[in-house]
């Protein structure tokens, strides 16, 4: 004995059913989009909800209404906006402790590890700067020797001129020495622009292989997973209806 009495049902046409549920998805549309635009920007709004049987027959409606105020969208940006704000304070103020706390340790640690690595590099880099920086707080100052040399160079200029009597030698002199001078200043400067344009020890940390992100770094990503994780529980809780 078969299973059907009679006629067995027609098979279920796929094509059909998917059609169907193309056009359902339409007819819905304008109530969906209102749904979502009040879940976004934390209106009420009161909608008719269709009541089926069990058989899936449509036997009436329902008023139901939606009142997202208070736990929309823009409720929990504007939320994890003020949470965000207080955190980037109080992530600052602790980054500037660590900084004041462990900086300078943290110096000293990077240029023992430079030494160690390029032993003849950091001395040779050390001795630049103290010469430059030697050489800068010299000034307009020439060396005796190359003064000797500026006064000796004009004074045979003007000789071969036969301008030694008078004031004008005097004074070709003493502009040919404060020209040598004021070269001098600007080479100085120059020497001083391109050590300090050159590869400085703050860059040279980073090159270390064995350089390490700080401790106090770490410990403040740390401090910021931890608050997104309680962050996200908090923004679950409210989802859910909570305080």
């Amino acid at each position: 004995m078969g299973m059907y009495s009679g006629d067995q049902p027609d098979p279920p046409s796929i094509a059909g059913a998917n059609e169907a549920g193309v056009w359902a998805n339409l007819e819905t549309l304008g109530i969906q989009k209102l749904v979502a635009n009040a879940a976004k920007f934390g209106k009420k709004i009161d909608v008719q909800v269709p009541i089926f049987d069990k058989e899936g027959n449509k036997t009436g409606v329902k008023d139901v209404t939606y009142d997202f105020a208070g736990y929309s969208d823009v409720d929990a940006t504007r939320e994890e906006m003020e949470f965000g704000a207080e955190a980037a304070d109080f992530m600052a103020k602790t980054m500037l402790d660590v900084q004041k706390k462990y900086g300078l340790d943290f110096v000293a640690q990077r240029k023992r590890e430079l030494e160690a690595t390029d032993p003849t590099g950091a001395a040779i880099r050390e001795r630049m700067g103290q010469e430059a920086l030697a050489d800068l707080e010299r000034g307009y100052e020439l060396a005796p020797g190359m003064r000797r040399e500026v006064t000796e160079a004009e004074q045979a200029a003007q000789v071969a001129r036969g301008n030694i009597l008078g004031s004008g030698a005097a004074a070709a002199e003493a502009l040919t020495v404060g020209d040598a001078a004021w070269r001098m200043r600007q080479q100085r400067l120059a020497n001083a622009a391109s050590f300090l344009s050159g590869t400085t020890p703050v860059a040279q940390f980073g090159q270390l292989s064995a350089q390490q992100q700080p401790i106090g770094m770490q410990l403040l990503g740390m401090a910021a997973g931890i608050g997104g994780q309680a962050l996200g529980g908090w923004a679950y809780g409210k989802g859910q209806g909570g305080d």
